[in-house]
């Protein structure tokens, strides 16, 4: 990819993001009212999808699915990680206190974007419980993700954006 491309890239980007509605993440009564709850009658189970916090083109958030039947709640991570060049092949992942997440790869996309430069995108699941969720909600979670093609990629959610999610699902 020549230089020219690369820029035009990042130049539009930059403005795309910095038209984007953004919620105050220290703002925890606006980021608990940004938090999207769904209930699937089919299926039975409550859905809650926190806002995306993460910085354009990647995404991050907390989301958790709730059971009619037994009450139960699993939480996760979802990250999508978006780059140039070639595969990272994420597979792990470490919070800063050296804990590990179970990763679970969601799906892999390539795509060409308008100016024919090839985009990888990678999706991933991070098991947590909402102990840990608790544990953390006053410093923030920073984790790194990683892969077997040796780059890693650091990503933080902040205090405020746990102690609502947690505010709302219960």
């Amino acid at each position: 990819m020549n230089a020219r491309k690369m820029w035009t890239v990042v130049t539009i980007l930059l403005i795309l993001s910095s038209c984007a509605a953004r919620v105050n993440l220290n703002d925890q009564q606006a980021l608990a009212k940004a938090i999207s709850i769904e209930h699937d009658d089919f299926k039975k189970i409550t859905s809650y999808t926190g806002p995306n916090i993460g910085e354009k083109p990647d995404r991050l958030l907390i989301r958790a699915w709730k059971s009619d039947a037994t009450g139960n709640i699993d939480y996760q991570i979802y990250v999508m990680d978006s780059y140039f060049y070639a595969w990272r092949f994420y597979d792990s992942a470490y919070d800063s206190n050296g804990n590990s997440l179970k990763a679970t790869l969601i799906s892999r996309n390539f795509y060409y974007d308008f100016a024919k430069i090839g985009i990888y995108e990678e999706d991933l699941g991070l098991e947590i419980t909402r102990e840990y969720l608790e544990k953390n909600q006053e410093n923030g979670i920073s984790f790194q993700i990683s892969g077997k093609a040796g780059k890693k990629e650091v990503f933080t959610i902040p205090p405020a954006y746990i102690k609502a999610f947690l505010s709302v699902v219960k």
